[in-house]
């Protein structure tokens, strides 16, 4: 996909950098050296810098972790218009934070909705990063076409219609901020109080949750009603191509994003691993940030 380059500046404010690209402002949480070779963390859905922090502090000794909150959270740039947050739009964000690392390729990993966003951004610009990493998030390609395909998936990406849906905002924000955080996340013992306290001060923000939501009101995902609607072209698009090396971490028991994503790859990712990791499901990055900072490790090995 074609990208506008434009004009990127990143200045030091309150422990975070401050990356520009264009109007938009992107909040960075910087972690390890400066000089180390760098890792740019994103995030997914309704999360925010913080969650991938767990893994870098495990490898901020050996490498310079960046983890932004992507347009339409936490800190970052909060736009109400659906417009904005077109794939394209998002590229140029990715673009402006690999610019940030200072003329040196980073390693880009992402989770969720960051991993689907770190697929489009390798298959734009991979002559602009090391290797990737994606974190229980599929190809978009191959996710578009198992939701035509797939009833099982089908049926568990259901969400997504619901999540675009007129009045979402304001049924998920029902109870407050900590009403949601009680029934996403507090039956996870991964997530502990200050996760809390940090999530609710997130989405506590003006506009918070309609621009999170913004991203799949823009994303080209289509879910049809059932099997032999026409694969759309762009998932049929050879520009989606990863030549870069890929490190698949998937926690095997997501009820989001089935195993059967797995399969494919070779034709999309030629050059890619896949760590399966029984009985962990999509907080993958919150439940084993041990584990996948050692398979990191490992990848990142020349």
């Amino acid at each position: 996909m074609a990208v506008q380059r434009r004009a990127e500046s990143a200045a030091a404010d309150g422990g975070l950098i401050r990356v520009r690209n264009g109007d938009i402002t992107l909040a960075v949480e910087t972690l390890g050296r400066p000089d180390a070779p760098p890792i740019l963390f994103l995030h997914g859905f309704p999360e925010h810098r913080g969650a991938w922090r767990k893994v870098a502090q495990h490898l901020a000794k050996d490498f310079h972790c960046l983890l932004p909150d992507l347009r339409g959270y936490g800190d970052s740039s909060r736009l109400a218009h659906v417009e904005a947050y077109h794939i394209d739009a998002l590229i140029g964000d990715v673009d402006a934070l690999v610019s940030a690392c200072d003329g040196r390729t980073p390693i880009l990993a992402g989770h969720d909705w960051g991993g689907a966003l770190a697929w489009w951004y390798a298959a734009a610009h991979g002559d602009r990063l090391d290797r990737l990493v994606i974190a229980n998030a599929p190809h978009p390609a191959i996710f578009q076409k198992r939701l035509i395909d797939d009833p099982a998936q089908r049926a568990a990406s259901a969400y997504i219609g619901r999540l675009r849906a007129p009045g979402t905002a304001a049924a998920l924000m029902d109870g407050g901020p900590e009403g949601l955080w009680d029934r996403m996340f507090a039956a996870n013992p991964a997530f502990d109080e200050a996760a809390r306290a940090e999530y609710v001060a997130a989405w506590s923000r003006p506009n918070a949750m309609d621009s999170m939501l913004n991203w799949y009101r823009a994303s080209p995902f289509v879910l049809p009603e059932a099997d032999g609607m026409a694969v759309p072209a762009w998932a049929e698009d050879t520009a989606l191509r990863v030549d870069l090396p890929v490190l698949m971490l998937w926690g095997m028991a997501d009820r989001v994003f089935l195993p059967r994503l797995l399969d494919g790859l070779d034709a999309v990712a030629p050059d890619h691993r896949i760590a399966r990791f029984a009985d962990i499901g999509h907080a993958i990055i919150h439940e084993i940030p041990a584990q996948l900072a050692d398979a990191i490790k490992e990848f990142a090995k020349p």
